[in-house]
């Protein structure tokens, strides 16, 4: 496998630029929600939905937002469809507003715009279910990503809480500004502590990552143009890095960039070319279709009911099937182990104990 053209799409993503003890890093953005009070009990939500490449297909397959006492709705996109609802359990009991695609799923960038109309006209900054906005994710992860495979199926399913304004009593009103901004990232955050440094000369790197991957060392002398330096292998939790060699040569600016989720004992050359892998294959990567006796399960859906997210998987009979609730660290939140009895298996988890984002994924019990 073929790494550094998909290096240089990921570069300005999970990126580190360190420049002689200036430093930053960031985790690749996903997705923007942009709540506005207009005034008279209108609220605007608007959806920018980026082009993350971790993933090689990722669809917003339904947006909700609490909104007591709804008396109007509008939006400019043909995509949707908006019906409200109830929703009450032991954990929560609200009404809401649901947007659901009609027309397929958009080619990333693209943004949304929603405007709906309460009769409260006061309101907060909601935070958590119920008060605030849910996006339920469908995702199709390259095989260059953080949350690596380990027999997983290949989509991933799951929801992520979205803090926004939402209507409320006077008496809930918490005085917030008019316009709130939420920033979604799905993938976690390297962390860049320090170049290592000898008299003005650059020897390595110190960074932090939770999982045994590989990166690429990138340096640039005018943040524009870049070079491959050298492959790196993390330790958790904290991986120092160096060279006997000064990198100074190749630029003030230095980043890195994942590019594997385990251990690459044999990478390409660091000045080689690549093809990107087709979205098709990304998608299969090989798996046997869903349904077949020894095929990857294919998490088709989840939702929410009397205060649980269902959580649904395309099976064939008789097969035992292992799903987990994972955190954006890759760590088991809850698992449900169930044995298929036709092609649509169905587990229940209790959301109250989820993060978010949270991901569903599955696969075959031995």
């Amino acid at each position: 496998m073929l790494f550094v053209h998909k290096i240089s799409k990921l570069a300005l993503l999970m990126l580190a630029v360190l420049s002689l003890g200036v430093l930053t890093a960031r985790a690749t953005t996903f997705l923007q929600f942009q709540s506005t009070y207009l005034g008279d009990g209108w609220f605007q939500y608007q959806m920018s939905v980026l082009d993350d490449p971790y993933f090689s297909e990722a669809d917003i397959t339904g947006l909700t937002v609490y909104f007591p006492g709804e008396i109007g709705s509008s939006t400019t996109s043909t995509n949707w469809s908006e019906t409200d609802s109830e929703d009450a359990g032991s954990t929560w009991s609200f009404t809401n507003s649901t947007w659901s695609f009609t027309n397929g799923y958009p080619v990333r960038p693209y943004q949304e715009t929603f405007l709906v109309q309460s009769s409260d006209t006061t309101y907060k900054l909601g935070t958590n279910i119920p008060n605030s906005a849910v996006v339920i994710l469908s995702l199709f992860p390259v095989d260059f990503n953080p949350m690596g495979n380990d027999g997983l199926s290949q989509n991933i399913v799951g929801y992520a809480t979205l803090p926004c304004l939402v209507p409320c009593s006077p008496d809930e009103a918490d005085n917030s500004p008019t316009n709130f901004v939420f920033i979604l990232k799905l993938l976690p955050d390297v962390g860049i502590n320090q170049l290592i440094q000898t008299n003005g000369n650059i020897y390595g790197i110190d960074f932090t990552w939770g999982y045994d991957s590989t990166f690429v060392l990138q340096a640039s002398a005018d943040l524009n143009n870049w070079t491959n330096v050298a492959y790196i292998w993390s330790y958790p939790p904290e991986t120092i890095w160096t060279t006997n060699t000064p990198l100074n040569n190749f630029g003030n600016f230095f980043r890195i960039s994942l590019v594997g989720s385990s251990y690459d004992t044999n990478p390409p050359a660091l000045n080689s070319s690549a093809v990107e892998i087709s979205k098709a294959l990304a998608k299969n990567n090989g798996a046997v279709p869903k349904g077949v006796p020894g095929g990857a399960p294919k998490v088709t859906g989840c939702s929410f009911s009397n205060g649980k997210v269902l959580v649904n998987v395309a099976t064939a009979p008789g097969e035992q099937i292992q799903i987990q609730a994972t955190d954006a660290h890759l760590a088991v939140q809850q698992t449900q182990q169930v044995i298929a009895n036709g092609t649509v298996t169905t587990a229940t988890f209790d959301a109250a104990n989820l993060p978010s984002p949270v991901f569903f994924q599955a696969k075959l019990v031995p």
